[in-house]
């Protein structure tokens, strides 16, 4: 039996398509991998490490998408001869982001369907991030060389004093912790994880920890594909959500947003795990109540325990895909200081974003949802803190649980449609579901303009009247 037939066979015995089934197991080899790592090449020199990674990472990309990883390679090469020409200077940069860009946009067109397929443009779109950054990261450490001064925090510790060789990128690219799904990690960070020392320098085995992930990865991953038997991903477009009672929807929503979330959630917990067995996560020691131990969420793509618990759309912003906007604000929000305009930082991050993930209006529409969620939240909260009526409830000893509750209600009945239109991908799709739901999302936020002058009122009904007057 071919490696082709055995797996397209178990893939339609589980329900599932067979690339996609490829993509979680491609992925779980990592684990063997970095264990035969930790126990044989851990201590070799730099070199071999990066032709171990570079090769293991290469061999699995191949049995995951095939021929397309040659775009991979195209794409590596293409960014290693511009810094080898002008690597260091602002004109790379700007070369890198055109190339890289261009080359993802040219193959989401190319390969663009009416759903979303695994292909080679899924870690395309994880390696062109890590390209452009890594030409940033050249140019950040051409200007800490002229003026040790000039650069963030942030930038100083991913800045990087030499430009790197061909085999350092195809190490750094290919490395099977992050190469389908991310997470992104700086170059700087890996040259210290391929070091011969590095280690020996941990202060514990990660291998634990990383299995933890591994093992809440499975969960959630067995969450989607049970619950997607009963609410599939297209579920909104579907006769049986046509007929389903106005209620019925706004109940079933929450639960059929969380079910294809948790697919991202259990990939991305896979990847950490590999990232933590092999020791690239470790982050330093963390002080806790049993005293100092070590921190391996270096690598995390999501914070759990914040996700679940949000109580409000910064929340989940914050603990959803934590590496991706920790690049895009590294690398495109806080690159924008100069226009003196956070709101045009943000709505150029967040476009960015948008295109990023491909040409379907879905994702511009998702992306347009958070930014009228998240300048919805700032207004309120500003209002919330300056309410004299609201630090008078805060003295109730029910004030954290009521108002967490009802954040929680909040976040859980509004995310589905907010999100809606990026699973959906198409007009043709969202929008009937939209109109079957009142476009409930848009009345509540954009409304805010005008039914919030009376919860302005209300709430500042007991301050002095020249905070009201600010406010007003």
């Amino acid at each position: 039996m071919s490696t082709s037939s055995w797996t397209a066979n178990l893939a339609s015995s589980l329900g599932a398509e067979e690339s996609g089934l490829r993509l979680v197991l491609g992925q779980l080899a990592g684990y063997p991998l970095l264990l035969l790592y930790r126990r044989h090449l851990a201590t070799r020199d730099t070199n071999t490490q990066h032709l171990f990674f570079f090769l293991s990472g290469l061999l699995l990309a191949y049995w995951v998408i095939g021929e397309g990883v040659t775009h991979s390679l195209y794409s590596i090469l293409a960014t290693y001869i511009i810094l080898l020409v002008s690597g260091g200077t602002f004109y790379s940069v700007v070369v890198s982001f055109a190339l890289n860009m261009t080359y993802l946009m040219a193959g989401y067109w190319y390969m663009a369907g009416e759903t979303y397929d695994i292909s080679w443009t899924m870690p395309q779109c994880v390696l062109c991030l890590r390209l452009i950054g890594l030409t940033w990261d050249v140019y950040d450490g051409a200007r800490q060389k002229d003026d040790p001064n000039c650069l963030s925090k942030d930038q100083a510790k991913t800045a990087l004093p030499t430009s790197p060789n061909i085999l350092e990128m195809l190490s750094h690219s290919f490395f099977i912790g992050g190469y389908f799904v991310g997470p992104q990690f700086s170059l700087a960070k890996y040259r210290l994880f391929v070091s011969p020392e590095y280690q020996a320098s941990l202060p514990a085995s990660p291998v634990q920890f990383g299995l933890k992930r591994l093992a809440i990865s499975i969960c959630y991953m067995t969450a989607h594909v049970v619950g997607s038997a009963y609410l599939p991903e297209l579920w909104p477009t579907t006769d049986h959500f046509a007929s389903t009672p106005f209620m019925g929807k706004l109940l079933l929503l929450p639960v059929w947003c969380k079910l294809i979330l948790a697919k991202y959630l259990s990939m991305w917990l896979m990847a950490e795990g590999v990232c933590v067995v092999s020791g690239l996560s470790y982050s330093g020691m963390e002080e806790t109540e049993k005293g100092p131990k070590p921190d391996w969420t270096g690598c995390a793509n999501v914070k759990l325990r914040r996700l679940e618990s949000a109580t409000k759309f910064g929340h989940y912003i914050e603990a959803f895909n934590i590496n991706t906007n920790s690049w895009v604000m590294n690398y495109v929000y806080k690159r924008l200081r100069f226009l003196n305009n956070k709101y045009i930082s943000q709505l150029s991050a967040l476009m960015f974003l948008a295109v990023w993930h491909g040409w379907h209006s879905g994702y511009y529409l998702t992306f347009f949802n958070e930014f009228i969620v998240v300048n919805f939240e700032r207004d309120f909260s500003s209002l919330w803190s300056k309410s004299v009526k609201v630090a008078r409830w805060k003295e109730h000893p029910t004030y954290h649980t009521i108002t967490g509750i009802l954040g929680w209600l909040y976040v859980h009945f509004f995310l589905p449609h907010c999100f809606l239109p990026f699973p959906l991908l198409a007009a043709t799709r969202y929008l009937p579901s939209y109109t079957s739901l009142f476009f409930l999302q848009y009345i509540f936020f954009l409304g805010w303009m005008v039914w919030g002058k009376v919860v302005k009122a209300v709430l500042l009904a007991e301050n002095p009247r020249t905070t009201r007057s600010k406010e007003e």
